[in-house]
């Protein structure tokens, strides 16, 4: 790795994975002294997201604990090189955290007994998924994690209807194989959602108000789409952290809003359950899934208690 001089703060960066340049951010301490090992955190976001969203919110909350915090964009995302671009593809995804590992790794002032991994949403399985058979990661923290698709999937729509979504992502991608021309599609339906039907703390109410709005979309995020290849979904379903649970054997912490137990709440605490020790669980008291994204009050519950939890799990 070519050496550089980094700085506090949010420095921007170039690292290599599957033969592509992907683009990051490392955010340092204020008090950063390249003489002096830090603790590392490599972090990957949920669903479609770039490194300006969630992770620049937790980026900054654990440099301010003393990390050194690598947020990224995935292989066609964002800044990033790929031509397939905003594909939710887990496995490339997963290859991309370990790239990023590495990478972390060779930094000079990571205290490589102190590297962890930290998966949010789509990512929390993808990062729990690597760390059971990456153990250069000394432990992991999920946040909102949806850490089973077997269960989102099909262990929740009945077998005519996950067909037929399985059915249109192949002849998506037979098109894009015969044509070479790709088929982007809304993949989370935020373009038809019926707002005034939602409960307004619903996630897809959640979803719609940070993904649509200037909160977090496009208008303040150029490089963020909500739109994504329409056989995307064929990589996720396959891609379940729930069933490596029991083999995990790196220190787990599950970390959930309290509001979020009507809906992705139970993935954590389930995943929670069926993982190997050691292990904590977390709540977040007021928070919902959406809100430990951006919120800082509940973002800062949740990277104390990560602190806390890599504290007791690094060197």
């Amino acid at each position: 790795m070519t050496q550089r001089t980094f700085s506090p703060g949010r420095n921007d960066l170039v690292f290599s994975s599957q033969d592509h340049a992907l683009a990051g951010h490392l955010y340092l301490p204020g008090d950063f002294d390249p003489a002096k090992p830090l603790p590392a955190v490599v972090f990957s976001g949920p669903f479609n997201q770039i490194k300006e969203q969630t992770g620049a919110v937790y980026g900054r909350a654990l440099a301010r604990r003393g990390y050194s915090v690598l947020v990224f964009d995935h292989l066609g995302y964002g800044e990033s090189e790929g031509g397939v671009r905003n594909n939710e593809h887990s496995f490339i995804k997963m290859e991309g955290i370990r790239d990023a590992i590495s990478f972390t790794c060779a930094l000079p002032f990571v205290d490589r007994s102190r590297v962890f991994g930290l998966g949010v949403c789509a990512s929390g399985g993808y990062m729990a998924l690597v760390a059971t058979t990456d153990k250069r990661l000394n432990a992991v923290a999920t946040v909102c994690g949806m850490m089973s698709n077997k269960a989102s999937y099909f262990e929740t729509l009945d077998r005519e209807t996950v067909t037929a979504l399985i059915a249109g992502a192949n002849a998506a991608r037979q098109k894009y194989y015969e044509t070479g021309e790709i088929d982007y599609v809304d993949a989370l339906g935020f373009e038809t959602l019926d707002l005034a039907s939602l409960a307004p703390n619903s996630t897809q109410a959640e979803g719609y108000d940070y993904y649509m709005t200037p909160r977090a979309g496009a208008e303040t995020y150029p490089g963020y789409s909500h739109m994504s290849p329409g056989f995307m979904l064929e990589a996720p379903m396959l891609a379940d952290a729930m069933t490596y649970a029991p083999y995990l054997y790196t220190p787990y912490l599950g970390i959930y809003g309290e509001l979020a137990m009507a809906d992705t709440g139970p993935l954590t605490v389930g995943y929670y359950d069926a993982a190997s020790d050691p292990k904590e669980l977390c709540e977040v008291p007021g928070a919902s899934h959406v809100s430990l994204y951006d919120d800082e009050a509940h973002v800062d519950v949740a990277a104390e208690r990560m602190h806390e939890f890599f504290g007791k799990h690094g060197g």
